[in-house]
């Protein structure tokens, strides 16, 4: 018989802190390998599983306005620097033999889908901006407010010739992208109670549903890249990412953590292995925000300045390099501007203790 998956909430979950980071390589990958083999595979769940651990991750305590300056901080702080930064670097290539695409700058001040190289991944942080707003709006609404949002933002999407994508900073495509938040949400809450705890301790159903999910799109539905409004076969194809989603959040968060070794109900903390790993993908995950900023920049030197052409070798290498990067920039002040972490509270003098009393907590 086997046992109950450890929770995911309380101690962190190695394998899906490590979802996490697969779900950021895959952006980088996605963007390194035009026309990879198996490249419908990738699309078809790359967008959905990094909206829908937004949502599963997704706070039930804030309002409206404390989730308006948690997503200020993290991602409309770093997209305006990340704009600027990037804005210099375009404009530094012009007398070089390798200039960007006229008009790249214009594009990302549009954002959405007019962003271009080295302005890539910008939609997805704007959207993302707009989509967690708009959930915390429906979920102080009644439930069906939520689903009748998410289906009229995926109906939109797939009108003919829809221009959502093509809105200021893509904002018309929030709510399509918000019924994957919304669905991940549920799917946390569900996985939190005492009925979802004990779900995924039947690891076929995991692989089961990530089965289904892969199998529709070789019986041919198609995949999907919201960019461009892509949301594949109508309904779907959401769908089945969601089953895809669903079924490597079971998988990661139980066999895979522990394969990495971590705490479960036979072992209150993480074994020394464990431990090891995860700090290192503790830290990766911190790097998440910096690294769909950076990577195309990064990218796009590889290939001209070093010609390296090759594929798998360029998109490991960027990932190193931003990794790499992102560590160094979250042991600086630069973290709040660049990867949209907060500063630590400015630690306070504690009070002088009289009288044998211990001084009180502030």
């Amino acid at each position: 018989m086997t046992s109950p998956a450890p929770r995911v909430s309380g101690s962190r979950n190695l394998g899906i802190d490590l979802l996490r980071v697969i779900s950021v390589a895959a952006v980088v990958i996605g963007h390194a390998w035009p026309g990879m083999p198996g490249e419908a595979y990738l699309q078809i769940v790359r967008m959905p599983l990094f909206f829908f651990l937004a949502g599963f991750f997704f706070s039930t305590s804030r309002s409206f306005s404390a989730e308006l300056r948690v997503r200020g901080r993290s991602l409309a702080l770093p997209y305006a620097i990340w704009l600027v930064l990037l804005s210099v670097a375009v404009l530094a290539m012009e007398p070089s033999p390798w200039p960007f695409e006229p008009g790249t700058i214009p594009g990302a001040l549009i954002g959405g889908a007019e962003t271009d190289m080295p302005f890539l991944a910008f939609w997805f942080i704007s959207v993302l901006f707009f989509a967690a707003l708009l959930l915390r709006v429906v979920l102080a609404a009644p439930w069906w407010v939520g689903v009748l949002v998410g289906l009229g933002g995926l109906t939109l999407v797939e009108l003919p010739d829809s221009a959502m994508a093509y809105t200021p900073l893509g904002i018309g495509l929030a709510p399509a992208c918000m019924a994957f938040m919304l669905a991940g949400h549920w799917f946390g809450r569900f996985m939190r109670t005492p009925r979802g705890h004990n779900l995924p301790a039947k690891p076929w159903i995991g692989l089961a549903c990530a089965a289904v999910g892969f199998g529709g799109v070789v019986a041919g539905a198609q995949t999907m890249n919201f960019k461009w409004s892509g949301f594949g076969t109508f309904l779907l194809s959401p769908a089945l990412a969601l089953l895809i989603s669903i079924g490597l959040v079971l998988i990661f968060s139980t066999t895979v953590h522990a394969l990495l070794g971590g705490a479960s109900q036979g072992r209150t903390a993480p074994s020394r292995w464990g431990r090891g790993v995860g700090v290192v993908i503790s830290e990766l995950v911190r790097t998440a925000t910096l690294v769909v900023f950076l990577h195309a920049l990064v990218l796009y030197l590889l290939l001209r300045l070093v010609e390296l052409e090759n594929p798998p070798l360029r998109t490991a290498a960027a990932l190193l390099i931003c990794w790499g990067i992102g560590v160094l920039v979250n042991r600086t002040p630069l973290k709040l501007p660049l990867n949209g972490l907060a500063l630590p509270a400015p630690r306070h003098q504690k009070a002088p203790q009289t009288g044998g009393k211990i001084a009180s907590k502030t």
